[in-house]
């Protein structure tokens, strides 16, 4: 078979389309959720009682001395009283460690607790990111697929490429925090069992009392993601983007405007956010096809066009060229840094800023008032319609160049 035809072979196959490290997200994911932090909060408790218990029996035995002191006399007596008063000593010794012992439990099923949240998280985000962007993909298949121009069927073969490159950058970015938190988790819990004497040297995770669920997650099975509509992630964007700049992805090649406006529209010049005001309501699944904003594209399935809209606002707007349009946020955001786009703080955000949301894996308008408005999963068949809201969990503010 000639590289051409492997080539197209392989952008034919839907499993080349899921990064190999959302395997290891997987399986990070399913130790973490094994974790069981009440078994250490159970031991705490039995510590807690041996200390309580050592504690009475030092007091015990030191007042079973006194009395002896106080009614013996001679060399035995001495004798005797100096074995209670060692033996109240270590009492109050043991009951001591135990303490400790009871705090430093305490202290690792905290971080147990926290870290198995928070991998628990990134996971999901992970796992939005990567169906939202191969349902990107799988849409850009169906286009080269089905078109007979070959300039269509080699631009949709590029979008293909690129879109598993973007998605392969998020999910080694998502890997690598996911990891970072692992890897601060276990030497929290070094610090804690250090005065103990106690090391961990094969990993937490390998080594500290585990549930019996047999949990899997979502985005274990690398098989094609349905492109025909049906339930979306929450508010799935396409994303390819949210983990920063980590992992072997290489960084996304940002496409810079030549400013000149793809053509002119009525609403071009007004604030993004006050044009997608004039969309609440609709169904992007019908705004992709209608014209209304050029540069939305119609082959972006219905349920992953949130980049799409925001796109089609800012070349409205004249903020952006149709060139640097996107169905990805990553690769949106890109574009708008490589154009002077700033991050800024939510508080200094300015209607018509663009909103990455979502743990990286959507994108809305700022509009004003601690408010957004973007394209949203809120039908009921998973699809998206404009609307307020999506910018629950907030990744960057980006605002365009003064």
């Amino acid at each position: 078979m000639t590289t051409a035809g492997q080539q197209s072979e392989t952008l034919d196959d839907p499993s080349y389309d899921r990064p190999k490290s959302m395997d290891d997200i997987d399986k990070h994911s399913q130790q973490a959720q094994k974790l069981d932090a009440s078994a250490l909060n159970d031991q705490a408790q039995k510590v807690s009682g041996a200390a309580t218990s050592s504690s009475e029996l030092g007091d015990n035995l030191k007042n079973f001395r006194d009395d002896l002191e106080r009614n013996w006399e001679g060399r035995d007596a001495d004798a005797a009283a100096d074995h209670l008063n060692e033996l109240s000593r270590a009492s109050y010794q043991v009951s001591d460690k135990a303490a400790k012992a009871k705090s430093v439990l305490q202290g690792v099923s905290s971080i147990l607790e926290s870290t198995k949240k928070q991998v628990a998280q990134l996971a999901g985000e992970a796992t939005e990111n990567d169906a939202a962007n191969r349902k990107l993909i799988g849409a850009a298949r169906q286009r080269k697929n089905s078109a007979d121009d070959e300039n269509e069927i080699q631009a949709a073969a590029s979008e293909i490429e690129r879109l598993r490159q973007l998605n392969e950058k998020s999910a080694n970015g998502k890997k690598a925090e996911i990891e970072e938190i692992l890897d601060h988790a276990e030497k929290q819990i070094d610090e804690l069992l250090e005065p103990l004497g106690i090391a961990i040297d094969a990993g937490f995770a390998s080594r500290l009392p585990a549930g019996n669920s047999d949990t899997t997650t979502a985005s274990a099975s690398p098989g094609p993601i349905d492109t025909s509509g049906g339930q979306a992630p929450a508010v799935g964007g396409g994303a390819a983007g949210g983990g920063g700049d980590s992992g072997g992805g290489g960084a996304v090649a940002a496409v810079q405007g030549d400013g000149r406006p793809a053509k002119p529209i009525d609403a071009r010049g007004d604030n993004p956010a006050k044009i997608a005001e004039q969309f609440l309501g609709r169904n992007a699944g019908d705004l992709k096809n209608s014209g209304e904003l050029p540069a939305m594209e119609s082959w972006v399935p219905n349920d992953v066009n949130c980049a799409n809209f925001v796109s089609g606002t800012l070349e409205a707007a004249g903020l952006i060229d149709q060139n640097q349009a996107s169905a990805s946020v990553d690769q949106l955001s890109a574009n708008l840094k490589a154009d002077g786009w700033e991050s800024v703080p939510l508080s200094e955000a300015k209607p018509g800023d663009v909103v990455v949301s979502n743990g990286g894996g959507h994108v809305v308008l700022y509009a004003g008032d601690g408010q957004f408005i973007g394209s949203n999963n809120i039908n009921p068949d998973g699809s998206q319609q404009i609307s307020m809201g999506g910018g629950s969990g907030l990744v960057e503010v980006l605002t365009p160049p003064t």
